[in-house]
Formats: C-alpha cells, sequence, structure tokens
C-alpha cells in the first residue's frame, strides 16, 4: 500500500488502536503501582515503579494522537473531567462524613474541614482550554463551589465544637455560637453569589465600553485618533483590572480568575495591537473575544446587586 492509497479519514482519525492500548497500559500501570506500594522489597519497588512511570510515559506519547484528532466537544468535555472528578471526589467525602457523624463526629467533622482547606488551598486547577466558552460556567461553579467548601467547613467545625468537653452550664453558650456560624455562613454565602452578579455586570459594561471605543478607533478621522487611542487605553485599563479579580472571593490567594492567565495576556496582545493599529485584523479578533465575554456575562447581569 503506498503512501497516496491512505484515506483521509485513516490521516485525519487516528486508529481506535491508540486509545485502548493507552488504556491497558495505565491500568498495567496502576496494577504494578499498587504491587510496588504493597512490596516489602526495596529491590522490587524500585524496579516497579520505574517501570509503571514508563508506561503511563508511553501511554500519553500513544493517545496523544488520537486526543489532538478529537472535535472540539470532546476536548472540552476532557479537559473538564479533572473538575468533575473533583466535585465527586468532594460529594464521596461528604457522604462518608455523614455516614461516621453519629458514632464518630470528630471523623466526620476532621472530614468536612479538610475539604474547606484543599478547597482554599487551591483545589482543581480548571483546564486553560475553552476560557471565553466556559466563562459562563465557570461563573456558576466557582460561586457553588465555594459555598460548598464553606459548608463543609462550617458543618465540620460545630461537629468538632459540639464534641468539646464543656461543662453543662456553658451548653446554651456553645449552642448560640454554633448558632451564629450558621447565620454567618448563610450571610457569606449570599454575598459570594451577589459578587458573581457585580462581577459580571462589570464586565460585560467595560467589555462594552472597550468594543465601542475600538470601533470608534477603527472607524474614525486619522486627525482624532489620538484622542481615540487615548480613550480605548483607558477602557482597556479598566476592563483589564476587571479581569484580574478572583470570581468567589476577593482574597488573591486562592480562588479563580475570570479568565485564566494566559488567555488574559493573549487578549492583552489583541487588544493592543488593535489600538496600535486601527483596522487592522487584531481589531475583529479582539471585538470577537470581547463579545464572548460579554455574552458569558449576560444571564448574570445585575445592576443593583
Amino acid at each position: 500500500m503506498t503512501i497516496d492509497s491512505v484515506s483521509p479519514r485513516a490521516e485525519t482519525h487516528p486508529a481506535q488502536w491508540r486509545l485502548w492500548t493507552g488504556a491497558t497500559s495505565t491500568g498495567v500501570a496502576v496494577v504494578l503501582t499498587a504491587i510496588a506500594l504493597g512490596s516489602t522489597s526495596m529491590t522490587l519497588f524500585p524496579v516497579l515503579a520505574a517501570l509503571s512511570a514508563l508506561l503511563l510515559l508511553g501511554s500519553y506519547w500513544v493517545v496523544k494522537p488520537w486526543f489532538v484528532a478529537r472535535s472540539e466537544t470532546w476536548h472540552r468535555v476532557i479537559t473538564f473531567v479533572p473538575m468533575t472528578a473533583y466535585v465527586v471526589a468532594m460529594f464521596l467525602v461528604v457522604v462518608a462524613a455523614v455516614s461516621f457523624l453519629p458514632d464518630q463526629p470528630v471523623v466526620a467533622g476532621l472530614a468536612l474541614v479538610m475539604i474547606w482547606c484543599f478547597h482554599i488551598g487551591g483545589g482543581v486547577r480548571e483546564s486553560p482550554s475553552f476560557a471565553y466558552e466556559r466563562l459562563q460556567g465557570r461563573l456558576t461553579w466557582a460561586a457553588a463551589l465555594q459555598v460548598a467548601a464553606m459548608c463543609c467547613g462550617t458543618v465540620g467545625a460545630v461537629c468538632l465544637i459540639r464534641t468539646l468537653p464543656v461543662p453543662g452550664r456553658y451548653s446554651p453558650a456553645v449552642f448560640a455560637a454554633c448558632i451564629s456560624v450558621v447565620v454567618g455562613l448563610v450571610v457569606t454565602s449570599a454575598k459570594v453569589f451577589a459578587r458573581v452578579r457585580k462581577l459580571a455586570t462589570e464586565l460585560d459594561a467595560r467589555a462594552q465600553k472597550l468594543e465601542r471605543c475600538l470601533t470608534r478607533l477603527s472607524r474614525g478621522a486619522v486627525g482624532d485618533r489620538a484622542q481615540l487611542r487615548d480613550a480605548a487605553e483607558d477602557a482597556w485599563d479598566d476592563l483589564h483590572r476587571t479581569l484580574r479579580n478572583k470570581v468567589e472571593t476577593g482574597f488573591h490567594l486562592y480562588g479563580t480568575f475570570v479568565i485564566p492567565s494566559e488567555t488574559r495576556k493573549g487578549l492583552e496582545t489583541l487588544v493592543l495591537a488593535a489600538i496600535t493599529n486601527p483596522g487592522a485584523p487584531p481589531y475583529q479578533e479582539a471585538v470577537t473575544r470581547l463579545n464572548l465575554l460579554r455574552a458569558s456575562c449576560r444571564l448574570k447581569i445585575d445592576t443593583v446587586a
């Protein structure tokens, strides 16, 4: 068979054997890793560990062409798997903690507090791909996960407080403290969702302002471009500051950016190029991305938040 006889489908869609080979190699690597962890032999452990690492690297090399050839929908689904796994793992830990609650409240409380600690420690990072397309969902799940983690931490803290060896005469005070914590949780949760609505409103307004400034700059007279360029730069500065915010929290030690840093830098490059060369191709691309930003924020606009 000659090279010319290879069908276009075979060239653009790698064979399924890559997927099955990669899955098999990964499964074998997991088994070898389990054996290595359970082994007491200092000779067997490094051999199995090295073999597992080689199998994982080989799996990646084999499966990569198959993954690259997938459609955009496949890419969006596969790159969101880690976040889905994080949510499922959080749910399973909560279920386990609830099962421990009647007999071992300390264990249940510690498990719930650990969920909160893991979340504020960074949790699972979202894939930077499809940043604009996923913005609408990001504005929702970032706030929802933040509230869920706060609920876990608060309930866990209440469980731990209730197990303290407090004299009976102080029980009403402990109960009042627990109620205060729960009320604080409700208020804070409401503020998280209000923050998201306010952020979406600001994003829409500032993206619209920048889009109009770029359009006026590209269509304006040459003699007016200095003033129009200054207005566009000011509009970009406002939007850039907004994009640097976290969705669910004002603390910059953790949280989810509106769009990933790489995407924000790419947008900055486009906008600055559009300002420098009005009407050039970067202008159209910048306007397209600004429209994607606005479309993602449309359902959460709240001008009175």
